[in-house]
């Protein structure tokens, strides 16, 4: 007898259809399980359902996530288009290089975690900056590189942990002595780091965070020893929140890794990655990625450069510069207190302004920078307060004035307008960086086009701007200056350098490179300013230009001196006397035809556009001419004159006649000498022996009347009447001093009534 369960002997090799069924059912879900790998870390939805894998063609539009790690990933507010769109290096790569090959790319903020969670599942296409790890090529495909990425060490900088090198950091680590963050899903650049730190010792002390701004605030509390970072990142972070006077980082190798994109293998087929690689190919090729990096990463490191506290500093004194010369203009030409404060501002802050508004920024800068504004309005009322102060009171202070003027004169002149040197040569150097950096803060392509040009309307329009509201006829900046050439130039370096970095680009390459292009310029500057040179640019003849006229002018003044010490001759005894009538008449013509050209020279430089400090030298030479030219006629007039004939008082008149001779030609000779040799000692020797003619003369003339009795209309009484004659050559000779010793000062009009004045009196 058997049981209702069991199965007869002729049915022992036979299986009911129910059975049958659970059976197969049971073989399938043991098959579609099987490849799932075991993780500690996978969940029960995780086993239950299979890797998706394309089967089909890829969207049209691929997905991605995104979050803020500048400059790579970030949300761009500064952008035409809707506030907070996605930008940054790696967005904008792989959207060039998805839109190259036909796919539309949107990106959605998302964590790395659910980025790699989406990879898996295929809620996300793509993801951009990953490192390559074989643990996720079962469901990723890897694009080629498309750019580089640096590990670096983090530690606070009171920290002391000396470590050799990269081992003995790592031997620290898994021995538990150095407490390591660790963002989660983070792939380390070198395969040894990546080895000994994905499966570490029990002792080692990893905490675990959730990415770079959790690292530094854990670091900063004293919860973690370190972390390892992209030095880019890290760098421009530590700029942002302030930190970096409390963050080192350590000198150790932790090695490089090409930066990838991976894609999801349940989206998108590999032909399409294939097909990626390839534009990504093209893009290094037409140096695109190159621009890109320039645009992304140039900008953070130019603004942490140039917000340093020292640079603005320097920036705020060469706009105070600025501003000083525009109140001096202001003073020199009568201008009122708006019309002050209208040439103080420009030069300072016309040039940005201009910048800004032919690249479109916004807001413009001083909307950001008030204190470029406010400095100048400071340095005009300041200015406006002391020219009130001196010319109300300290204008009567006889004492005051005279320490003005000696300071002036002295060290204190020398003082100032070295300080003005020096920040009219700063403000240059600092202009100049500003209008590339802001170039390439808003992506003006090509940078070595645009660069050089930002650069010099950041630095030279302002000043620009500033003379054509003076109506100013002669832009000293258009023509003889080589301000604007050297911004020029410094920015083409500058942009240059930027764009091809013989090293890799980095945090301190731009600042190296910044302070070093800023040294030359301001050097160079310096140099120009101090030697005084003409711009050898310039479109005129240089053998034409001005200054050269005049210094040729001046080469002839010892020849016409020469000339007119010759009206004096030696006689027999080697006394001097008259030369003869024949050869006085003879040195008379000859002087004049010698004379008559270099006036004519004269007349012509008055129709030229002469610069302030060429008016000045002009208005000197002009005069020491005129001098020379009425010295000549009074001294041709005395010694044409008839020698005493046979009077009674004739003799006392001969000698008299002699005296006046010696002592005339002595003095000529002493001037030849001097005006030869240059030499400002002598001039201020000849100024104390011409001082004093008038005293000097009325005692001659005192000592003769009372010796001798001399007769209305005799000899005698006619050489006394000469010698006020005389008298007029030496105080004539004496004007000729002064008109040498007088300082190049500027002068007290603008240079358009400088021109007016010239033309009138030519």
């Amino acid at each position: 007898m058997t049981t209702p369960t069991s199965i007869p002997a002729a049915n022992a090799g036979r299986t009911r259809p129910g059975a049958r069924a659970w059976r197969v059912l049971a073989w399938l879900l043991l098959v579609l399980l099987w490849p799932l790998p075991a993780s500690g870390g996978t969940s029960v939805a995780d086993v239950a359902l299979p890797l998706p894998v394309a089967s089909g063609d890829p969207p049209q539009t691929l997905c991605s996530g995104w979050f803020e790690r500048p400059p790579y990933q970030f949300a761009d507010t500064a952008t035409a288009g809707v506030a907070g769109d996605p930008t940054g290096l790696d967005l904008r790569v792989a959207q060039e290089a998805l839109e190259g090959v036909g796919h539309a790319v949107g990106y959605r903020p998302m964590d790395w975690a659910a980025q790699l969670e989406g990879l898996r599942r295929g809620t996300v296409d793509f993801v951009v900056g990953t490192y390559f790890d074989p643990g996720r090529l079962d469901y990723v495909h890897y694009s080629r590189p498309y750019r580089e990425e640096r590990n670096a060490l983090y530690l606070r900088r009171d920290a002391d942990h000396g470590f050799a090198d990269r081992e003995a950091w790592l031997d620290a680590v898994e021995q538990g002595e150095f407490r390591l963050g660790l963002s989660t899903g983070y792939t380390f650049a070198d395969p040894e780091v990546a080895g000994r730190l994905s499966d570490p010792a029990p002792e080692a002390r990893i905490v675990d965070t959730a990415g770079d701004a959790e690292n530094l605030a854990a670091l900063m509390d004293g919860r973690i020893d370190g972390f390892v970072a992209d030095p880019v990142i890290m760098d421009l972070m530590l700029a942002r929140t302030g930190q970096a006077d409390q963050i080192r980082r350590a000198g150790l190798d932790l090695g490089s890794v090409g930066v990838r994109v991976m894609f999801s293998r349940a989206t998108v087929p590999r032909a399409l990655v294939d097909a990626f690689d390839r534009e990504v190919e093209a893009l290094e090729e037409g140096r695109r990625i190159a621009q890109l990096e320039v645009e992304h990463i140039l900008p953070a490191f130019l603004v942490m450069t140039t917000s340093e506290l020292w640079f603005n500093a320097l920036t705020l004194m060469g706009i105070l510069a600025f501003s000083a010369s525009g109140v001096m203009l202001a003073r020199r030409e009568r201008y009122n207190l708006f019309g002050a404060l209208v040439l103080a501002t420009l030069p300072a802050i016309g040039g940005g302004v201009l910048r800004d508004l032919l690249l479109g920024r916004e807001p413009v800068f001083i909307f950001d920078t008030p204190e470029f504004l406010l400095l100048p309005v400071v340095v005009v009322a300041t200015g406006f307060l002391l020219y009130k102060l001196h010319d109300h009171w300290l204008v009567h202070r006889a004492a005051v004035q005279r320490l003005i003027a000696r300071q002036r004169a002295g060290v204190g002149g020398r003082l100032v307008g070295w300080l003005q040197q020096g920040l009219d040569a700063w403000a240059v150097a600092a202009f100049t960086v500003i209008g590339v950096g802001v170039a390439v803060e808003s992506q003006a392509s090509p940078l070595w086009l645009w660069g050089p040009v930002m650069a010099v309307v950041t630095a030279s329009f302002g000043v620009i701007m500033r003379d054509v509201v003076r109506s100013d006829f002669n832009i000293d900046m258009l023509k003889r200056d080589s301000f604007a050439e050297i911004a020029v130039l410094g920015g083409l370096a500058y942009s240059l350098l930027l764009l091809w970095p013989p090293v890799e680009l980095s945090m301190t390459y731009i600042l190296v490179v910044t302070n070093v292009v800023m040294l030359v310029l301001f050097a160079a500057r310096l140099l120009v300013l101090w030697s005084g040179r003409i711009n050898p640019l310039q479109m005129g003849d240089p053998h034409t230009l001005p200054e050269r006229r005049l210094d040729d002018l001046e080469a002839a003044e010892p020849a016409l001196w020469e000339r007119l010490a010759g009206f004096l001759e030696e006689d027999a005894q080697g006394r001097a006397r008259a030369a003869e009538p024949g050869r006085l008449e003879s040195l008379h013509k000859d002087f004049g035809y010698a004379l008559e050209p270099l006036l004519s020279e004269f007349t012509s430089l008055a129709a030229e556009p002469l610069f302030e400090s060429t008016v000045v030298r002009y208005q000197n030479l002009r005069s020491r001419f005129d001098t020379l030219r009425a010295l000549e006629q009074q001294l041709y007039d005395h010694l044409r004159a008839p020698a005493p004939g046979d009077l009674p008082d004739a003799e006392q008149a001969r000698e008299l006649e002699t005296r006046v001779c010696e002592g005339l030609r002595s003095l000529l000779d002493t001037v030849t000498m001097a005006v030869n040799s240059g030499d400002r000692e002598d001039f201020e020797w000849l100024r104390e022996l011409s001082s004093n003619q008038r005293t000097r003369f009325d005692g001659l003339r005192a000592r003769y009347l009372q010796s001798a009795d001399p007769r209305p209309g005799g000899a005698l009484d006619q050489v006394l009447q000469r010698t006020h004659r005389v008298e007029r050559m030496m105080w004539m000779l004496a004007d000729y001093v002064e008109q040498r010793l007088a300082p190049g000062g500027g002068a007290a009009v603008s240079d358009r009534r400088q021109r007016q004045t010239l033309l009138q009196g030519a």
